[in-house]
């Protein structure tokens, strides 16, 4: 019998029990089946939110939203906020929670986890200001998401917020005064404001009333109040299409050190310059490389190496350049000439842009010759190259005149026509991305199978694919993604993404332990979890040795369910948590 089966069957001896007074099996058989779902749910780590064990919380282990959570997509200008969006409310800048109610009664606060799974935080419910324990209804189930704040006077709020719903003591959750504010009743179709004020009438502190506005915000949402409009436009696999979160341009920077910087050419001359900077997180991301825009924006800001400077990622993927906060008193200006050094070849200006003076030094024949390689193009060697006046891959689509290479024309634009069905993958590893060969290409098409979806690489976990590959995938796509879409060839592989990322549940090391990281993580990968190098939101667990690390404290303010190695090794290493 399946967890399913189980499940449901349980569910109908609760109902003969308690509903119709009529029970069919004998308490012990009960006692039997209900001890053998606990023990498959402590095995999957994981329960429905619907699961007998709920009602009585305390389960150890992810439960699964009855409703998917999805994010918010980002804008930072008025103008992209959609007319039909008419409802404007603040995003309060707390930590999320779904209220689970059956028949009216409270019986699961489920935290936000990764959007599809959560943690059980019942026990904490008593003390949640803002939660009523009954509520007046007919419905069989109701779902309210919200968020918690507290009117406590904190210094890192939302940490303080997160931290507290991480709790295991209600005492001390009822110290830090947390007060639940519901945005949205999921489920049911009815027009929004219509369901907000019905929550009200229930109870609830509501995103409607006017103290809503009072707590910290990280942007405005608009919104559609239109359930039909909501069901026509629907989800993205991240967003929903009718409702967006409208923020400061300038909301998601941080200061850094710039330490260098790189030049390239681009295809059509450009030199551009891309900074190295001290490794700082922004927006869940630890960046080191950042858009100084141009050598006019360089020379505009007297910017040198050393410098204190002001980045934001406002909806890119590489972050840019704002400002310098403070210049270094060992500032080593970026110049005209340093470009020029780095990239071996003169340059002049074009307005605000530095061009190579000669284009015949732009270096993109190397990128030809790996391409033709790569898609192994017979016939096509160097002399053929020169006589068809080939300089760049897009030159071979180009419709040269295969009649200059004689008899041997026609074969060579047979084998060209030959590398419009090549796998993606190829295709991939021929384009000369640093650190992409086909090993890696094969690696990455698993994951992400369409070039246009390329980017998604900054936070898609692929074994193999370490920090410095991302970095170079993303700066390179900054100067040549536009030709790649142009080229004629197979940009996305018909492949089975791998069900690893569904099958197997990610987990976190940090801390002091009695055994090397590396010797855990192949524990726990024995026992069928993947192990990652950062806490993510999707993360399943964060197994600390201590609590002071970093990776501990971003896994108490996104949720991430934290084990206390420990107190918790045999189950650790057994796998069984």
């Amino acid at each position: 019998m399946n967890y399913k089966e189980l499940k449901e069957l349980i569910q109908k001896h609760n109902q003969a029990y308690y509903d119709n007074s009529a029970s069919v099996i004998s308490d012990s058989e009960y006692d039997q089946l209900y001890d053998k779902l606990e023990a498959m749910e402590k095995a999957q780590g994981w329960r429905d939110h619907d699961s007998p064990t709920s009602i009585v919380g305390g389960a150890a282990g992810k439960v699964t939203h009855p409703y998917k959570l999805y994010s918010l997509r980002k804008v930072y200008d008025l103008e992209e906020v959609d007319k039909f969006m008419t409802i404007k409310l603040p995003k309060i800048d707390g930590a999320n929670l779904s209220l689970i109610y059956k028949r009216g009664k409270l019986v699961m606060a489920l935290t936000r986890g990764n959007g599809e799974q959560g943690t059980d935080v019942t026990h904490l419910a008593e003390f949640l200001k803002g939660a009523p324990a009954k509520i007046e209804t007919h419905y069989d189930e109701i779902v309210i998401n919200g968020e918690c704040v507290t009117d406590n006077e904190v210094e890192n709020y939302r940490n303080y917020v997160s931290g507290a719903l991480g709790l295991d003591s209600p005492t001390e959750f009822a110290q830090r005064n947390i007060k639940f504010i519901a945005h949205d009743w999921l489920g049911i179709n009815i027009n929004y404001i219509a369901r907000i004020k019905v929550l009200q009438y229930m109870g609830f502190y509501t995103v409607l009333d006017e103290e809503s506005w009072d707590y910290p915000q990280d942007g405005v949402v608009y919104r559609t109040d239109s359930w039909e409009q909501e069901q026509q436009l629907g989800w993205t696999s991240k967003y929903p299409k009718f409702a967006v979160a409208l923020k400061e341009r300038e909301a998601e920077t941080a200061v850094t050190t710039l330490l260098g910087v790189e030049w390239t050419i681009g295809r059509t001359g450009t030199v551009n310059p891309t900074g190295i900077i001290e490794p700082v997180v922004l927006d869940d991301a630890k960046l080191s490389r950042v858009t100084l825009h141009n050598i006019g924006i360089i020379e505009e800001h007297n910017l040198g190496l050393g410098d204190q400077i002001l980045i934001e990622r406002a909806g890119g993927v590489i972050p840019k350049f704002l400002r310098v906060v403070e210049h270094s008193i060992h500032n080593q200006k970026i110049t005209k000439l340093t470009a020029e050094r780095a990239i071996g070849s003169t340059t002049k200006r074009d307005g605000p842009r530095l061009m190579v003076s000669d284009k015949g030094n732009i270096n993109t024949i190397k990128v030809l010759e790996h391409f033709i390689k790569t898609l192994d193009i017979k016939g096509l060697g160097p002399a053929s190259v020169k006589k068809l006046g080939l300089s760049h891959p897009v030159d071979i689509f180009d419709y040269p005149d295969w009649d200059l290479l004689g008899a041997n024309g026609i074969k060579v634009q047979a084998e060209v026509e030959r590398t419009k069905t090549k796998p993606y993958d190829l295709v991939l590893a021929s384009l000369g991305i640093p650190g992409v060969g086909k090993r890696a290409a094969k690696l990455i098409v698993t994951k992400i199978p369409a070039f246009r979806n390329l980017r998604d690489i900054e936070t898609t976990y692929i074994k193999g694919i370490g920090p410095s590959t991302i970095e170079s995938i993303l700066s390179w796509l900054d100067d040549n993604e536009s030709w790649v879409e142009n080229l004629p060839l197979q940009l996305e592989q018909n492949v089975q993404v791998e069900e690893i990322l569904v099958t197997r549940k990610k987990v976190c090391i940090t801390g002091k332990l009695d055994m090397t990281r590396n010797q855990l993580a192949s524990i726990l990968e024995e026992k069928g979890f993947q192990v990652t190098s950062t806490v993510t939101k999707d993360c399943y667990a964060l197994v600390a040795g201590d609590t002071t690390s970093s990776k501990y404290k971003k896994a108490m303010t996104i949720g991430v369910n934290v084990l206390d190695y420990w107190s918790s090794k045999k189950e650790v290493l057994s796998g069984n948590f």
